[in-house]
């Protein structure tokens, strides 16, 4: 299985690529692609953190609405 997926968008038909994530204890991590791990003769999933700031509704519609009053 591919790290990433592609999904066709039903309002435009454009690919959207997807990347399997969860969150724990305010970190983010993202799955190792299963070529990189076949190597290791494992078969659990492995997950590398990110680096992710979540940011409140509130806030990224604050953001758009004065990047638009510029």
């Amino acid at each position: 299985m591919k790290n990433t997926s592609v999904t066709r968008c039903s309002i435009c038909h454009d690919a959207i690529q997807t990347q399997h994530v969860f969150s724990e204890n305010d970190q983010v991590y993202l799955k190792i692609d299963s070529v990189e791990i076949a190597s290791e003769k494992t078969f659990e999933d492995q997950w590398s953190p990110i680096n992710f700031q979540w940011i409140s509704d509130f806030e990224l519609r604050k953001n758009f609405i004065n990047q638009s009053n510029q």
